[in-house]
């Protein structure tokens, strides 16, 4: 009983690892804001995500932070990728909570791709690569939150007119 849940999952994890690797591989277009994002990964039950990143567009940098977690996580994982914010109108849409269900698999080397989507529709496409040991099976909530101080972005401001 206990070995055909545990083959139930790893068929599970592994439908969510590469359907997740395959959609945050599309390329972005040219209205969405390229993105970098570097982050560690500890689980023991519950995993914890923290983090930092750039947003990137017309020559102009914003840096942000992430912190979050999900359930069923064990091991740790340095991740590093570049991806894409789609559906972002203004700027100050970035922060917020998004949400992902996704799994990994990394012993010492691996890939992830990870796609969310905050309250105001915001999405994120992201392929990393990662190091160390885990696996995860999980629903995770991440905070991204842009360093600036919110009172140098008006509100209202578009994309295209705070960032160029």
């Amino acid at each position: 009983m206990i070995f055909s849940r545990s083959i139930g999952l790893c068929f599970l994890m592994g439908f969510l690892l590469v359907h997740g690797t395959v959609q945050a591989r599309e390329a972005c277009a040219s209205p969405d804001v390229r993105l970098t994002l570097s982050a560690r990964q500890i689980g023991v039950g519950v995993g914890y995500l923290w983090g930092h990143g750039t947003l990137s567009e017309g020559g102009q940098t914003y840096r942000f932070t992430v912190r979050g977690g999900g359930m069923l996580s064990l091991g740790g994982m340095t991740l590093s990728g570049q991806g894409c914010a789609r559906n972002l109108a203004r700027l100050q849409d970035f922060n917020g909570t998004y949400w992902t269900v996704g799994g990994t698999a990394t012993i010492h080397h691996g890939t992830a791709g990870i796609v969310m989507e905050n309250a105001r529709g915001v999405d994120i496409h992201l392929h990393a690569n990662t190091r160390g040991a885990q696996l995860s099976g999980q629903v995770s909530r991440l905070s991204f939150h842009l360093t600036a101080p919110s009172d140098h972005i008006p509100k209202g401001t578009t994309v295209a007119s705070y960032v160029r």
